[in-house]
């Protein structure tokens, strides 16, 4: 910390990144950031310590850069009691906690956003892996009764795409069975080494998994209202989904 003393007994000094004032009648902190939970109270006030004395909060507003607030701190009155259990300290130390808090939230925050065009489909991911996402904003109820819907529409979507097939396989006089996988295929086959598996039977069991999938989720879903799942998570017993997550 860097020191400046004058001829009016006013001490300047740096913590972190903000700059405090300290003369004996006031605390006047310049913070680059907003202290979290720092209210002004006319009654059972928070006691703030610094530099082991006691402080509570007289003013708190917003200035121009290079920082974002103004606190004014008074010193206690001696004999005052407070019915509040909560205090504050202020130092290098909370400085530091509060700044890796508000990197810790613009990180988040910038997940959060990033993760938006892919929100139909988080509720696929299963339970464990959703709880994690509560950190960035989703709400797990919420994105497993979304992604049920998109199932249900990855179905109808799979449907449509074996009636099509069907169609084409009508007007040009070659067999094409399957769905959406043999759409993107270019056989009937999918090749493993020396094993092929029928792209059309690949399909049909995808057309199963997600009408299942569907039923017994949605089932779940209306029947508890807070349950959550991921996609075919109903398949795996729960005493091995931990061991199946790790």
């Amino acid at each position: 910390m860097q020191e400046q003393l004058d001829a009016k007994k006013v001490k300047v000094i740096q913590i972190g990144p903000d700059q405090v004032t300290v003369t004996d009648e006031e605390v006047r902190i310049e913070a680059k950031h907003e202290m979290p939970d720092w209210d002004v109270r006319e009654h059972n006030r928070v006691p703030i310590y610094f530099e082991d004395k006691k402080y509570f909060l007289i003013e708190r507003r917003k200035v121009q850069p290079p920082y974002a607030f103004c606190y004014v701190l008074k010193p206690w009155p001696q004999g005052q009691h407070t019915s509040t259990k909560l205090f504050h300290s202020y130092d290098a130390e909370a400085v530091a906690e509060r700044d890796s808090t508000r990197r810790s939230g613009r990180r988040d925050e910038l997940i959060h956003y990033g993760l938006l065009p892919l929100y139909p489909f988080l509720g696929l991911l299963w339970s464990g892996p959703q709880r994690g996402l509560n950190r960035f904003g989703f709400v797990s109820r919420s994105i497993t009764g979304i992604s049920i819907f998109t199932v249900f529409c990855l179905s109808f979507a799979q449907a449509v795409f074996a009636v099509v097939l069907m169609n084409t396989s009508l007007r040009v006089g070659k067999m094409m069975l399957g769905g959406m996988i043999r759409a993107l295929a270019n056989g009937d086959f999918l090749h493993l080494g020396s094993v092929r598996i029928p792209i059309a039977l690949l399909d049909s069991l995808l057309l199963v998994a997600f009408l299942a999938d569907v039923l017994i989720r949605y089932s779940n879903y209306l029947r508890d209202d807070e349950w959550t799942g991921g996609f075919l998570e109903w398949l795996v017993p729960r005493r091995f989904r931990k061991k199946c997550v790790g």
